[in-house]
């Protein structure tokens, strides 16, 4: 099932679709707003010089390509807020590659890992012996219990083993939940990530970044929250840490947007 007739993809997209297991499974970009977000997330990693490294994930599965996705959107959004790119697929501890080394301005470099939970994550077995991946996301009337937070702080203990002690680390999750975790009342919110956070097994980790990607019109945009980890061995830089706490409550991004 590809995408409509009458949605215009460009030519890094069309790149993407031609070899993609997936094709048969997504109409992915269904619309015209995500085929132009798409195909600038991929000019994008092919100015990074990834682009041939993503192309193989993005064309895999499903699960495997809204992983590799939300790679992609981390990594254009620090980017687009002015942050430096210093690697990708950085490796502190042996074995456990993470995804980015971030650098703002000349602040202490950040290692960054990135999680992309997924709706199919939230299915009961019931519901995955029944089929229930295998059909749209959202489907008209369909009632469920929700608990976005659980899938965020799961990705915070799949993101620990990456962690090195002597770094400064951020864990950022891009989320395609049924609800996003942004969605909840934010001092709850806070609450459960921050304690999260104290455990003393997070004390490598400087704070939780989420990222949500929406469109309300023609674009899409990345709404966001931002909760440190205020027991870190090895906090984020200042700069970066009240940028990106400034961003929990100004619609117009991060700080340093307007520095």
């Amino acid at each position: 099932m590809p995408p409509p007739a009458e949605v215009k993809l460009g030519p890094l997209t069309r790149t993407v679709l031609d070899g993609a297991v997936w094709r048969d499974e997504s109409k992915y970009p269904a619309f015209q707003v995500w085929a132009d977000e798409a195909e600038r997330l991929f000019a994008f990693l092919e100015a990074q010089g990834v682009f041939k490294r993503f192309l193989p994930r993005l064309r895999a599965r499903e699960r495997e390509k809204t992983a590799a996705l939300a790679e992609a959107r981390a990594g254009f959004f620090f980017h687009r807020n002015g942050f430096r790119i210093l690697r990708w697929e950085p490796e502190e501890v042996p074995g456990h590659p993470g995804d980015l080394d971030l650098q703002w301005q000349e602040s202490e470099p950040i290692f960054v890992e990135v999680k992309g939970p997924d709706w199919e994550g939230e299915l009961t077995e019931a519901e995955r012996r029944a089929g229930r991946k295998d059909l749209p996301k959202y489907i008209n009337a369909e009632a469920r219990a929700i608990a976005p937070q659980d899938r965020v702080l799961y990705a915070i203990t799949k993101a620990l083993p990456k962690l090195a002690e002597r770094r400064a680390n951020l864990v950022v999750v891009v989320d395609d939940l049924f609800v996003s975790p942004v969605e909840l009342p934010k001092e709850y919110l806070t609450a459960v990530l921050a304690t999260a956070l104290a455990d003393p097994a997070c004390r490598f980790l400087g704070g939780v970044f989420l990222l949500s990607p929406v469109t309300y019109g023609g674009f899409v945009e990345y709404r966001k929250y931002f909760v440190p980890n205020v027991d870190a061995a090895h906090p984020l830089p200042d700069v970066v840490r009240q940028g990106l706490a400034a961003g929990n409550s100004d619609p117009q991004g991060p700080r340093w947007l307007r520095e």
